[in-house]
């Protein structure tokens, strides 16, 4: 006879069969090496224990013993985790991309980095903030070329991977 496993997901005790608790292991596991370090990895993970628990809920009261294909099922609801760029949380749930950080950027700089900082900022090309730095600074008689410094000195540096995705608006930098 298979051995039954308890599991708590989301504040409700589960029994599984070891094939059924293979498979919840398996997905769990599976979501965590796919997020890897992200910052939100943890929330994910609960909110994917949420989903499943939901899903079990609906399949079979608490009592019941879950096996495989009922884990399977409610797995394949909850569906997949896309990865570290969550473009779509398998919790069901709305990731809301992060706020954009005015940093300076080392990666691709000519000077200074802020006109890469400010495109990155936008989510332009920093070819074309260039471009408009250098005809405001011959149109404006030099004065842009006076804010160029001073920003310079008032915009952090992006030293770590967290502040360069954060001055692209969470998205990893390539």
């Amino acid at each position: 006879m298979k051995s039954a496993i308890s599991v708590e997901l989301d504040g409700t005790l589960f029994t599984c069969d070891e094939p059924a608790y293979a498979a919840l292991r398996s997905y769990l596991d599976r979501a965590g090496a796919r997020l890897g370090s992200h910052p939100d990895c943890a929330d994910v993970i609960a909110g994917l224990e949420r989903s499943i628990a939901a899903k079990l809920r609906q399949r079979a009261p608490t009592h019941v013993t879950i096996d495989e294909a009922a884990m399977l099922a409610a797995l394949k609801e909850v569906g997949r985790v896309d990865g570290p760029a969550l473009a779509s949380s398998a919790a069901g749930g709305y990731s809301a991309p992060r706020a954009r950080k005015l940093y300076r950027l080392r990666q691709g700089n000519w000077f200074g980095g802020v006109c890469v900082g400010i495109a990155a900022y936008a989510g332009i090309d920093p070819v074309v903030v260039r471009l408009i730095f250098i005809l405001a600074a011959f149109f404006s008689g030099g004065i842009v070329i006076l804010v160029y410094f001073v920003l310079m000195f008032v915009m952090p540096i992006a030293v770590t991977d967290a502040e360069i995705a954060d001055a692209h608006g969470g998205r990893p930098r390539t």
